[in-house]
C-alpha cells in the first residue's frame, strides 16, 4: 500500500513539533541550571563546558527542525555572503565564544558590551572595536548600527569553540 505525501508531510511536520517541544523542555531545564550561579561555581569546569555544548546542541538541532518544518535546507555552516569558506581563527572564535555565553549566561540574552568584551580579552577600545568589525565583514556576527549591544551571532555554533576562560559577571 502507498502512503499519501499529505499524510507523510503532515506526519513528519507533527514529528518536527513534538520534537521542537522535548527540545524546549530540555533546553528550559538546562538554561535554568545554568543560570543558576551557586550551582554553576560549585560545577567542575569540565561539567559547566558539557553543559554549554549540550545547550548549544540542542538550540542547532532546534533551528534545523524549524528549517525541516517549513521545508528549508539547513543552511551551510557560514551565511552567504561570508569572505571564505573556513571558520574562525583562534581569537575570532574566543570573541564568538565569549558573546555567546555571555549572552547564554546573563538574564535578558543581552550581547556584551565593548568594555566587557575589552576586559575579558584585556585589549584596547580599538582592538575589540577591529575585531567586531572582522567578526562582521567575515559574516559571522551582525550587528544594528547605533544600537548598543546589539550582536547577533550567525555563525553555525559547532564551529564556535569553547570558551578558554571564565565569565564573571
Amino acid at each position: 500500500m502507498t502512503s499519501n505525501p499529505a499524510d507523510e508531510n503532515s506526519r513528519l511536520r507533527q514529528a518536527c513539533a513534538e520534537a521542537k517541544t522535548l527540545l524546549d523542555g530540555a533546553a528550559k531545564r538546562l538554561r535554568n541550571i545554568l543560570d543558576d550561579e551557586p550551582i554553576i561555581l560549585e560545577t567542575p569546569l569540565e561539567a559547566s563546558t558539557a553543559m554549554e555544548t549540550t545547550a548549544q546542541a540542542i538550540a542547532a538541532a532546534r533551528r534545523i527542525l524549524s528549517m525541516v518544518s517549513r521545508s528549508e535546507k539547513p543552511s551551510a555552516t557560514l551565511p552567504s555572503g561570508s569572505s571564505g569558506s573556513e571558520g574562525p581563527t583562534r581569537q575570532q572564535g574566543q570573541f564568538l565564544a565569549f558573546i555567546r555565553e555571555y549572552m547564554m549566561r546573563n538574564r535578558t540574552g543581552q550581547a556584551p558590551s565593548h568594555a566587557d568584551l575589552q576586559r575579558f580579552f584585556n585589549l584596547t577600545p580599538p582592538s575589540v572595536n577591529s575585531m567586531l568589525i572582522r567578526l562582521e565583514q567575515r559574516g559571522f556576527i551582525r550587528r544594528e548600527p547605533g544600537k548598543a549591544r546589539a550582536i547577533e551571532i550567525v555563525i553555525d555554533s559547532e564551529l564556535i569553540p569553547p570558551l578558554e576562560g571564565i565569565i564573571k559577571f
